[in-house]
């Protein structure tokens, strides 16, 4: 009887465990992005920002200035590491009106 007592304990125990570690994989930004080691990449296009929520999104980035994007160009240019990585992933130049450092010394890179 024991034994039994014992392996339902267990079993529920790690449950939980388990149940635990999938809800916190769940309750992430839903804002949509790409993440590398060093490089995130944020979409914050019209169509993103009807259709979630983009509060952690710096409001410099949700609504950019002319001289915010040049700044986020210019930077992609004087960094051909950078340019090389935003081309792996796809990116279209002409489309990134930002660019953030991360506390990692990664980039973050914001897309409209």
């Amino acid at each position: 009887m024991r034994t039994v007592i014992k392996l339902a304990l267990a079993a529920a125990f790690s449950a939980t465990s388990l149940g635990g570690y999938t809800f916190a994989q769940t309750t992430g930004s839903v804002t949509p992005m790409i993440a590398d080691d060093m490089l995130t990449i944020v979409n914050v296009g019209e169509l993103t920002n009807a259709n979630t929520d983009t509060s952690s999104i710096p409001a410099t980035y949700r609504k950019p200035s002319p001289q915010t994007i040049a700044n986020a160009q210019a930077e992609i240019q004087n960094d051909p590491a950078l340019f090389a990585m935003l081309q792996a992933k796809n990116v279209i130049i002409e489309n990134v009106i930002g660019i953030q450092t991360a506390a990692n010394g990664g980039k973050i890179v914001y897309l409209k």
